[in-house]
Order: structure tokens, then sequence, then C-alpha cells
């Protein structure tokens, strides 16, 4: 109508591809009332497959857990308190995450977070959606206030819908500037397509 407008919420490059590792969890309790979730593990398998290390050692989604969130904390059975307070990963989980860009090519995504977000603002001929406004989904609560405010709506109080606010599984301090350069060129097509600032690490010449 007159008072619509439509908006796309996008993410920051570098931050988005820091997905979460994990178990794969194609027969775990996560999905086990969510058929069609289950089927999309499932039918991705073989992709995940082929960077075991990734979920090494993780037989259940508490030995992950366990590798970034304090004890004290998973023992009271408030593991959503995790979300909330910085990775202990000991350096494990970075690494594992380094290893997969060396040898991720970026042609066979497997998880959301991976695929490029420019393809989602497409028709399947190429033709581009509709779209009044891009807005990144890391500080989501100003762009939806600027929507309602453009558009004379109030939101109401605790309607509000908030951003990434969950501390990442691990530190990525820790993942080397050549990382994070390849991580820029992988996405390159969504920073020039979304108009996304390069990081400052992916400016210039640098080696890697």
């Amino acid at each position: 109508n007159s008072r619509g407008a439509n908006v796309a919420h996008t993410n920051t490059q570098l931050s988005l591809f820091c997905y979460r590792m994990g178990p794969w969890m194609g027969d775990g309790p996560i999905v086990r009332d969510k058929p069609r979730v289950r089927k999309q593990y499932r039918d991705n398998k073989y992709k995940v497959d082929k960077y075991p290390y990734l979920y090494e050692g993780f037989s259940t989604i508490d030995d992950f857990r366990r590798k970034y969130c304090p004890s004290e904390i998973l023992d009271r059975g408030n593991f959503l308190n995790c979300n909330q307070v910085p990775s202990i990963d000991d350096g494990t989980l970075a690494s594992r995450f380094s290893q997969f860009v060396r040898d991720y090519t970026g042609l066979d995504p497997f998880d959301v977070h991976l695929f490029l977000q420019s393809s989602y603002l497409v028709f399947p001929t190429g033709e581009p959606f509709p779209i009044t406004v891009i807005y990144n989904a890391t500080d989501a609560e100003r762009g939806w206030q600027e929507v309602a405010l453009r558009k004379g709506v109030d939101i109401p109080d605790g309607e509000m819908t908030h951003g990434r606010k969950i501390t990442r599984r691990f530190d990525v301090g820790k993942v080397s500037d050549g990382t994070k350069r390849k991580i820029c060129r992988m996405l390159a097509l969504d920073y020039c397509c979304l108009n996304i600032e390069l990081p400052e690490v992916c400016r210039g010449d640098g080696d890697g």
C-alpha cells in the first residue's frame, strides 16, 4: 500500500562469513520436530563432509558449547547465556575456521551464512527485486526506526526487531589478515553490488 516499503537487511560480509561451527545436526534434537530443516541438513551433508575438522570431536551440541562457553554457565543449564559472554575458545575453533577458509572455494555453500547475499535480491531471471532501501542487519534497530519515521509509523515498545547481538563462537581477532582477505575475495560481488565498504584489512594490495 501507500505506506509500504520494500526493505532488505544485509550484513557486513566479513562478520557474516564467520558462521557457527559445531556438530552436524541432521539427526540431533534441534531438528527432531523440524522435518524441513532436517531434510536440508541431510541434503547438504555431502558438502560438509569435505571439511570433517569442522565437527570432529563434537558428538553433541554440548561438546561444541564447552569449547566456547564457560562451564559455570553450562552446568546451570543456562546455555542461552553463552550468547552474552565472550568466547573462551583457546584458538582451536579459530584455527579450524581458518583451515576451512583455506580449503573452501566458495562454489559449494552448505550454510546460509556462506551464500552471497546479492543472490537473494534478484529474481531467477536475474532481474533485481524492487527494493526501496537496504540496511545493515547488525544495526537493524536503527534501520527499522528510520523506515518507521519515513512512513509515519510508531513501533511499540518491545516490538523492535533487533540485529545480531550474539557473541562469536571464537575470537575473530585470532584469524589472520590473509584469511580475512580471502573471504573478501570470495565475497567481492556482495561488496560491490551492495555497496558495502571493504574492511580496512581488505583494502589495497595486501599479501595473502
